[in-house]
């Protein structure tokens, strides 16, 4: 259900169905829905951050530089 609710948040942009977020309210208790949205959340916004580092090479870490390579 968590994997079904985050394919719909990612699809929609976050306009997920209400009916969708209501049963994962069901099923979760608060704790883990505001977790798993933190998570998504956190990890949609780090792949264009980490996208955006290695770009020009500005991330910090030298072995990580080291390997990446621009895109577009």
């Amino acid at each position: 259900m968590a994997l079904r609710y985050t394919r719909e948040l990612v699809a929609k942009q976050g306009a997920v169905n209400d009916a969708l977020t209501l049963e994962m309210q069901e099923l979760f208790t608060k704790a883990e829905f505001a977790d798993l949205l933190f998570s998504v959340g956190y990890h949609i916004g780090m792949q264009y951050i980490g996208k955006a580092m290695h770009w020009d090479h500005a991330c910090p870490v030298p072995w990580l530089n080291d390997g990446a390579q621009p895109t577009d």
